[in-house]
């Protein structure tokens, strides 16, 4: 049987693989915008995520009873809302920057754990969690920057993309994740698709040639598979230090970015990601010197 810091490493490397998904995950999005309105690219990107999760895991939604059927459906429409302003939010910004603004979600998790549970985290917990937001905030804004709408959206995206990293944790240790994961994406699905079709004209013959490559991608990479990771991974380790693994999607976006030549480096780049893996390992330490995991 492996002990529970065993469990909570296996749970880490899975988590560090999800924020590469999800960074991966800006660009290619953002790519993808300049063919497909916004709206679509969710239905589209979310039907076929539904269509892989019930061929998968159909059978799994039996194991859930009518009460962890409509915990998971509210985890799936705070999921819903996080996709509307994650997509609108880069008509307005870019998938670099939003990434990064996203990451600062990290230090709200504490405030809102302690907000609902009345317990406040542990102080190295919480420096952890400010030092990866000052590094993300380093990386987003250089001294002469202004905001504009898109980082407006952002920053309430990142409001969202805290309380739906609760959740998870929450609904997972209480239910199956797969099953939980499954229920995610099919109601983002069952609002998204909707919307599309009464606020945006079907997308044409041509730009889904160009384009399909990379909604598959989106289905079943940093959706179907980094979702159920994250369920699964929740289960071991707790919201705070959760939410700093995951806050890796920004640096690891930004490689992306400066990949496909979207961003370039810089030693702004540099200093800011040297905080964030200082808040990174400072979280493992935090984590790993505790016999339990103090999971609620």
């Amino acid at each position: 049987m492996a002990s529970a810091r065993t469990r909570i490493l296996i749970a880490d490397a899975g988590m560090l693989f999800v924020a590469a998904l999800w960074g991966v995950g800006y660009p290619v999005s953002d790519a993808l915008l300049g063919r497909i309105g916004p709206l679509w690219l969710l239905a589209l990107r979310f039907s076929a995520t539904s269509a892989i999760l019930l061929a998968l895991f159909g059978s799994r939604l039996k194991r859930l009873d009518r009460r962890q059927f409509l915990h998971a459906s509210g985890v799936g429409l705070v999921l819903a809302a996080t996709y509307i302003l994650h997509i609108y939010g880069l008509v307005y910004t870019t998938g670099g920057k939003q990434a990064f603004i996203v990451g600062t979600n990290v230090v709200m998790v504490p405030f809102l754990m302690a907000l609902l549970y009345r317990k406040w985290p542990g102080w190295i917990a919480v420096s952890a969690a400010s030092v990866t937001t000052a590094g993300l905030l380093i990386m987003a804004f250089s001294p002469n920057i202004s905001l504009n709408l898109g980082d407006a959206i952002s920053l309430a995206l990142a409001l969202l993309v805290a309380i739906q990293v609760i959740f998870v944790g929450y609904c997972a240790r209480r239910m199956d994740p797969i099953a939980l994961a499954s229920v995610q994406m099919l109601v983002t699905c069952a609002c998204l698709l909707p919307l599309a079709l009464l606020l945006e004209p079907f997308p044409s013959a041509a730009a889904l040639g160009q384009s399909w490559k990379g909604i598959l991608f989106l289905a079943a990479g940093p959706t179907v598979f980094a979702f159920v990771v994250q369920s699964l991974a929740q289960r071991h380790a707790p919201e705070t230090h959760a939410a700093i693994l995951l806050a890796m999607e920004s640096p690891f976006g930004y490689l992306v970015s400066i990949a496909m030549g979207i961003d370039t480096w810089s030693l702004q780049f540099a200093a800011g990601g040297t905080l964030i893996l200082a808040g990174v390992f400072l979280s493992e330490w935090e984590t790993y010197r505790k016999k339990g995991t103090g999971i609620p």
